[in-house]
């Protein structure tokens, strides 16, 4: 999906989308960089837009590892099926089913889960349910990371994680901060 149509069709759903362009590529690599793929089996990444996240993470992912993407926009899950890689799978669906739909793949835990959902706009329900699906399912030794265009939800975050750090780029529009958690 080129750029421009992923600009109209978030200012359709900018309340779901929370932004009207996809992450840059350096937000992209930070986003992935607290990833160690040569152990990584299991990614989850929540908000899987149109793929910009997604491709680095298959590009850097092992043969045998295994990413799932939440993505509740039709088009967008469209685009990232269309990636064509066998270790990529789209549930076209809200993360408040993450456990769900482990659960329902005989999966507990998994190593990391990377996140571009809009929480300074999601109610606060959403946002608690997410955290609780997050929290349940990183294994110990995972972390979770977030992208996010303000600090609105930093102490949100802090709550749910007992290791919160942070990074920032100004090369991403809007200018983006991440959350780096551990458990």
């Amino acid at each position: 999906m080129k750029t421009i149509n992923f600009f109209l069709e978030s200012l359709k759903k900018l309340e779901m989308v929370g932004t009207i362009f996809p992450s840059s590529r350096v937000s992209a690599k930070k986003m992935i960089e607290p990833i160690d793929f040569t152990r990584a089996k299991l990614i989850v990444e929540l908000g899987g837009g149109t793929g910009a996240v997604t491709k680095e993470i298959l590009a850097n992912m092992r043969q045998d590892a295994e990413l799932v993407v939440f993505e509740t926009n039709p088009p967008f899950a469209k685009a990232l099926r269309d990636l064509n890689d066998h270790r990529l799978t789209v549930v076209n669906d809200s993360a408040v089913k993450l456990g769900s739909y482990l659960k329902s793949r005989s999966i507990n835990k998994v190593d990391y889960i990377i996140s571009t959902l809009p929480l300074a706009i999601m109610d606060r329900k959403t946002i608690t349910k997410v955290f609780e699906e997050v929290t349940n399912t990183l294994d110990t030794q995972g972390r979770y990371v977030q992208i996010q265009y303000s600090l609105i939800s930093k102490e949100e975050i802090k709550k749910n994680f007992s290791v919160v750090k942070m990074d920032f780029t100004l090369l991403n529009f809007p200018p983006a901060f991440f959350y780096i958690c551990e458990r």
